[in-house]
């Protein structure tokens, strides 16, 4: 899958950079974080403008996030219900369900870097819950903003060894990814296990 991405790029240039992170941000497993170390690895050699590369990434990201947000939005829970029923991702979007009633804004900035593989499932909770546009798109902004320069940096800083890295990377993130849910659950069940005690010393 990686190799079809990056002769995607090769071809199409930053346009086709706008066009895989859309179509990353929604859901489709696509290898994005790789194919913005390769990225970053060419402005490196001064291939590519650091601006203009930026902006068409931040845009595309941007692009895919706002356009699962409306979708679920506007189309409402009856939609997404039909379109999940028997897809192993259900599991995931009760999860962000979850986790956006719990972090709200703060929540949509993370998923878009720390927590990524929860971010498309928080777009389409957040438009279900009607959290209001213009905030999401400060949170969502914010949030690709610093996963795209990080990324891109990541890869400017060790272009000679950019395969290697990526796979580092994608272990990393699965790594970081687990350590916050697991912190998130056990944050939530110590909550839960204080209003009880706070419950049973009222009564």
């Amino acid at each position: 899958m990686s190799e079809e991405i990056l002769a995607l790029f090769a071809l199409y240039g930053l346009p086709g950079v706008f066009a895989i992170l859309a179509v990353g941000q929604l859901g489709l497993p696509l290898p994005t974080s790789i194919l913005l170390m390769s990225v970053g690895a060419l402005l490196a050699d001064g291939d590519l403008s650091p601006a203009e590369t930026f902006a068409w990434a931040l845009a595309g990201a941007v692009a895919g996030d706002q356009a699962g947000y409306a979708a679920a939005r506007f189309g409402g829970r009856r939609l997404l219900d039909r379109f999940m029923n028997g897809l192993p991702g259900k599991g995931s979007f009760a999860r962000a369900e979850s986790f956006s009633a719990k972090w709200g804004g703060p929540g949509i900035f993370f998923s878009r870097w720390l927590v990524s593989p929860l971010g498309p499932w928080i777009n389409l909770t957040s438009g279900l819950s009607r959290y209001p546009w213009w905030k999401f798109l400060f949170w969502d902004v914010l949030g690709e903003a610093l996963w795209i320069t990080a990324y891109l940096a990541i890869g400017h800083g060790f272009s000679s060894s950019i395969a290697g890295l990526a796979e580092v990377i994608a272990n990393l993130g699965w790594l970081i990814g687990a350590t916050a849910l697991t912190g998130l659950l056990g944050f939530m069940l110590w909550h839960a296990a204080r209003n009880r005690r706070a419950r049973q010393t009222d009564t």
